[in-house]
């Protein structure tokens, strides 16, 4: 294995084997949008400041319907987990929220047909240099619907269920220049079977201080070493205490046994985890099992 893929600054390596044996389906289910108030530019603001600076911008709103559309802003804190869960709990109380440090008005926003509107917020970091890492919240956008008047000829009491509602956060983070620590880990490597197809499946976790954002990929080699395929997984943000999970397709290997190494370069860190690929046979239905050094 070519083992100068790593730069000195590598920390510690993991070792999985991996045995798969069978092929199966499942399937994909599509979503729609539809019209109402969106955010134009991006969803996540990344703020680099020291303690104690400012930084005053605005998100931008857009009524893409027909009639007026009204939201509430609010705050949340956020985390998510590799296997896909998402929180919003309340506002501060999570130990690396930034909920405290933003101001925003307003608070009620009627938004006229076809038209745009600004939320303005202010970032103030406390004069706190015992504060370390990434910091961030989520500004919530929720539409707002009055209840329909009744038509007539409806039985009085009987409410016309308003229209779908739709929620949008912008996402605050705030790094407090070069502190902090990235610390990721590879918490599960598994091989599973999907639309006839091979996906390896790996869950990262970071349990650092700083926010990281790895380039990410797998490098496979052959029993003598040779390389075998270079797979590219999506970059990714992975929050501190927050986890991400990668799907890649290695559908193309053939039968047998490989060495690889799952790569996640932090810029200054990277990460590597060594998984051992043994693929069996053709589909059969049997589930897959995952074998761990």
């Amino acid at each position: 294995m070519k083992r100068s893929l790593i730069r000195a600054s590598a920390h510690k390596f993991r070792s999985f084997t991996l045995i798969a044996t069978a092929l199966a389906v499942t399937l994909c289910l599509a979503t729609t949008a539809t019209a109402g108030v969106v955010v134009i530019g991006e969803m996540a603001r990344d703020y680099q400041l020291r303690p104690g600076q400012t930084s005053e911008s605005t998100i931008e709103l857009e009524n893409r319907d027909d009639s007026p559309r009204t939201v509430r802003i609010f705050q949340t804190d956020f985390r998510y987990l590799a296997n896909g869960e998402s929180f919003f709990p309340a506002p501060g109380s999570m130990e690396r929220s930034n909920a405290d440090w933003l101001t925003f008005s307003p608070k009620i926003l009627t938004i006229p047909p076809l038209q745009k509107s600004l939320v303005r917020y202010l970032l103030r970091v406390p004069n706190d240099r015992s504060k370390t890492g990434t910091f961030w919240s989520m500004m919530m956008i929720q539409e707002i619907h009055e209840p329909a008047p009744a038509k007539n000829g409806r039985q009085e009491g009987i409410a016309t269920p308003p229209p779908p509602a739709s929620r949008h956060g912008v996402q605050i983070v705030t790094q407090l220049e070069e502190t902090g620590k990235i610390g990721i880990e590879f918490t599960s490597a598994t091989i599973e079977s999907r639309n006839s197809k091979r996906i390896l499946t790996l869950d990262i976790e970071n349990r650092g201080s700083k926010v990281a954002r790895p380039e990410m990929w797998l490098e496979v080699y052959t029993g003598s070493g040779q390389t075998a395929g270079r797979f590219l997984a999506d970059k990714g943000t992975i929050l501190p205490g927050c986890g991400v999970r990668r799907e890649i397709d290695i559908t193309a290997l053939s039968k047998g046994s490989y060495s690889s190494l799952f790569i996640a370069d932090c810029g200054r860190n990277v990460y590597g985890l060594e998984i051992k690929l043994v693929l069996e046979g053709e589909a059969d239905g049997r589930p897959l099992r995952v074998l761990r050094n």
